[in-house]
């Protein structure tokens, strides 16, 4: 019986030492933690190579406002995506209103600073209220009014202008109702019988600083007094004074030079000739712009902003 206690007893020893020593062994091994940052055993972690980024595929901060240059790069403004290359090189100077299309016009200004000319025919005009719009289609450098076809494209010279008439061409016919053509020094006989708006300039020569006949078919001097009462791109009445009735001479000069084919062609390769001015026809039957609160711009013919004009 005594026996049988002493091995029980050496049992429960060997037991309780076997148990003390392999917590023992777990405490050795777990880290030993320090009271300092310093001590702290932290596994490191290779950062990734550097990768050079090309100032053209760099990209602006989250909180960096538009337009904020990183390396060279310019941010642009996501408002402006839509802002036309042109803008700067034609802007809306005026806008007339008027009661019928053909009193209704946009006048569009090329800069000065342009080094070359401006093709419009494509640009459009756009109403920014009610987004109706219309399109600048072609015109005549040098226009003859029996002549219709072989329109060209239209472009403004540096400082050159031109009024976008809302109506019809008034040279035209129903199937044709746009169009523009240059100003020069002999387009305002067309105004004589018609009505533009605005008003063509009449720059014409005056008939008696007209090419006149040379001895000796010279005028008369009663013919020449009557060449002075003429107005300026005035085509002569076909009554004359009693005084020339049998003045044939005087006749054939009324006639047949004083007019405007005669006039392109004595002034035709003048240096002044051309001016810096069109009108160019909408071909509209009714208005394009509102009486108030419109919104006018101009579009280049990506439908992109050029200029726009409030009033």
């Amino acid at each position: 019986m005594d026996d049988i206690k002493w091995f029980v007893a050496l049992l429960l020893i060997l037991v309780i030492a076997w148990i003390g020593g392999k917590s023992r062994a777990v405490r050795e091994s777990a880290p030993i933690a320090t009271s300092t940052p310093k001590a702290q055993v932290v596994q490191s972690v290779k950062a990734p190579p550097a990768v050079k980024v090309q100032p053209s595929a760099q990209k602006a901060p989250v909180n960096a406002p538009a337009g904020t240059v990183i390396s060279n790069t310019v941010v642009p403004d996501a408002s402006l995506a839509e802002v036309s290359p042109l803008r700067g090189k034609v802007t809306i100077a005026s806008l007339t209103r008027g009661a019928s299309p053909d009193q209704e016009s946009v006048l569009i200004q090329a800069s000065g600073r342009n080094s070359e000319a401006v093709n419009i025919t494509g640009m459009s005009v756009r109403s920014g209220v009610s987004l109706n719009s219309q399109t600048i289609g072609t015109g005549w450098p040098l226009f003859f009014p029996n002549t219709i076809g072989g329109s060209e494209r239209i472009f403004l010279r540096p400082g050159g202008h031109a009024y976008l008439i809302s109506g019809p061409f008034p040279f035209g016919t129903e199937l044709s109702r746009q169009g523009g053509f240059q100003l020069n020094r002999c387009t305002g006989y067309f105004a004589q019988g018609k009505q533009f708006s605005p008003t063509l300039p009449k720059e014409c020569p005056s008939p008696q600083s007209d090419p006149l006949p040379e001895p000796p078919n010279s005028l008369s001097k009663t013919c020449y007094d009557y060449l002075k009462t003429i107005p300026r791109c005035t085509v002569p009445s076909s009554k004359v004074p009693t005084a020339l009735v049998s003045d044939g001479n005087c006749q054939a000069h009324l006639f047949t030079r004083i007019n405007y084919y005669q006039c392109v062609v004595d002034y035709k390769n003048a240096a002044n000739f051309y001016k810096g001015e069109w009108r160019v026809y909408l071909g509209r039957d009714s208005t394009l712009w509102r009486d108030k609160d419109e919104i006018v711009e101009l579009l280049d013919d990506e439908g992109r902003l050029i200029d726009s004009k409030k009033y």
